[in-house]
């Protein structure tokens, strides 16, 4: 293969995987949105287990687009654990200065987790309101820091 088809490939990986974080960001920006939609809403019962399933889905997929941002070589895991998403992303930035994923945010991914799957059963899990305030929260601390992840490495340094 010549060194200008290497450099056209490499070239397209990277555009591709730039469009890929971005689509996974605007999902998880979609799911969040969407939970704080239905805890407005008017609804009554208020759907509880629907709004916290919307908040793990935020972070689920917030939690994904750091991986392809970052460039997994093993492709996406196909998994709801927000703590082993974001493990994968603490194994891709071990080497890069100033990505430090905090325990608190490991805490956040073990609290949301529980509601990737439950939710959709009947009886399997209980929500109440303290429950869904503190999911609504969580989903947008973890979305918040990926955002801030994403935007300070892609700012030009003072070096560029």
């Amino acid at each position: 293969m010549s060194e200008d088809k290497q450099e056209r490939d490499v070239t397209i990986e990277i555009s591709d995987q730039q469009e890929e974080y971005k689509e996974w960001l605007a999902f998880a920006k979609i799911d969040y949105e969407s939970a704080k939609y239905l805890n407005g809403a008017p609804f009554h019962p208020r759907p509880l287990n629907v709004i916290c399933y919307h908040c793990q889905q935020a972070a689920e997929k917030a939690a994904k687009a750091l991986i392809v941002y970052f460039g997994s070589q093993g492709g996406m895991p196909k998994l709801h654990d927000i703590q082993f998403l974001l493990g994968q992303v603490r194994n891709l930035v071990k080497e890069r200065k100033g990505i430090v994923i905090e325990e608190s945010l490991m805490d956040i991914a073990e609290s949301l987790s529980k509601y990737g799957v439950a939710p959709r059963y009947p009886n399997e899990i209980e929500v109440d309101e303290e429950k869904t305030k503190k999911a609504l929260k969580d989903a947008d601390t973890l979305l918040s820091w990926v955002i801030s992840v994403i935007d300070a490495k892609d700012m030009p340094s003072a070096a560029d």
